[in-house]
């Protein structure tokens, strides 16, 4: 049976709102939606001319509105270097839609959380055929008619790259080690990128089974391109203010389209605590000293910008100051809480 009414409110989570479209609308006959803060102003297009043109209707093209009628299968063309969570929504919908290909009209960008995507539906009983890039054809991924999800008794979900790379930064940060728990040396996770830039950091990382140890203080200037792995400037920022010398990070036009534009907010948490940087175009460049001053940074309600300023408090003369720090509940609720118990001093003001 299908639902007749279906209600998303994914507040600030771009995630949350570029998946649940396609797959609510894949279930539901009706779909209200609300988003606050910056997320009704982020970028949803081509998906949803793609879901217009297969059935879904909107009252608006920005949240709030309400999507009405089912999705349907078919062809979808969707460009490359917005967001991979549009095809990651529309391939979780497709089981429910019926024979579906998601067309890459331009390069994948983030291609690793697609990969994670089509993995994670294998392991639920849906194969995901891709077709790789070639001269003449673009990279493309079949659902084929009749695929159906099957439920499982135990699933062992991985840990989460993107929030372990808070705590090897601090390690790299401190020379003090660090032992986290969980997580899978192989993973296709995007984020598993910030262990080779520790290490190139100068930092050792032992794995014993599924628990990964840094030991060692970062050393070596940071040179990073954020295609593949944009979520991680901000951390990858207060590592390289810990870092005597220039760290470099290109390539990053699409964190202009995060909670903030990150690029510009990172920088300026940078300037706020006392560091050097300087941005050109889409590029970030941050002069290393080892030290910081402190004082007050403003995290624009981005949760990536209060793990960056947590961290350089680790390097600064005097206490910082958070605006905003509130935003760390978007992803990781627990944060100061931990970050207290590893030895920190978080105190609300």
């Amino acid at each position: 049976p299908v639902p007749a009414k279906g209600n998303v409110v994914p507040h600030e989570s771009g995630t949350t709102l570029r998946l649940l479209l396609p797959v609510a609308a894949s279930i539901c006959n009706d779909v209200d939606v609300d988003a606050k803060g910056r997320l009704p102003d982020r970028p949803l297009e081509p998906m949803l001319s793609e879901m217009k043109a297969h059935g879904v209707t909107f009252s608006q093209d920005k949240p709030p509105f309400t999507m009405t009628g089912r999705l349907q299968g078919g062809n979808f063309s969707m460009v490359g270097d917005v967001s991979s969570q549009f095809f990651s929504g529309l391939l979780l919908a497709a089981p429910q839609t019926g024979l579906s290909t998601i067309t890459a009209t331009t390069p994948l960008q983030s291609s690793d959380y697609v990969t994670l995507t089509t993995e994670t539906m294998r392991d639920f009983g849906v194969e995901v055929e891709h077709t790789l890039p070639s001269t003449n054809i673009n990279e493309a991924f079949t659902v084929p008619f009749g695929a159906s999800f099957i439920g499982r008794d135990n699933y062992q979900i991985e840990g989460d790259w993107s929030n372990t790379a808070i705590w090897m930064v601090a390690a790299g940060m401190t020379g003090k080690p660090i032992t986290i728990t969980g997580m899978n040396k192989n993973s296709v996770q995007a984020d598993r990128r910030i262990m080779q830039v520790m290490i190139d950091a100068g930092c050792d990382v032992v794995w014993n089974g599924m628990n990964i140890t840094i030991t060692g203080r970062a050393s070596k200037p940071i040179h990073a391109d954020l295609e593949q792995m944009p979520d991680m400037l901000p951390v990858m920022a207060a590592l390289a203010c810990s870092i005597s010398g220039e760290s470099s990070f290109i390539k990053g036009a699409r964190l202009r389209l995060k909670e903030s534009d990150r690029l510009v907010a990172v920088a300026n948490l940078v300037r706020d605590l006392g560091g050097t940087v300087r941005e050109e175009g889409d590029d970030l460049y941050i002069i290393g000293s080892g030290i910081l001053k402190g004082g007050q940074g403003d995290c624009v309600n981005d949760h990536r910008l209060v793990m960056a300023g947590t961290l350089m408090a680790l390097i600064s003369e005097n206490s910082v100051t958070l605006k905003d720090s509130e935003a760390i509940t978007k992803s990781y609720p627990d944060f100061f809480e931990d970050w207290n118990l590893l030895g920190g001093n978080a105190q609300l003001v």
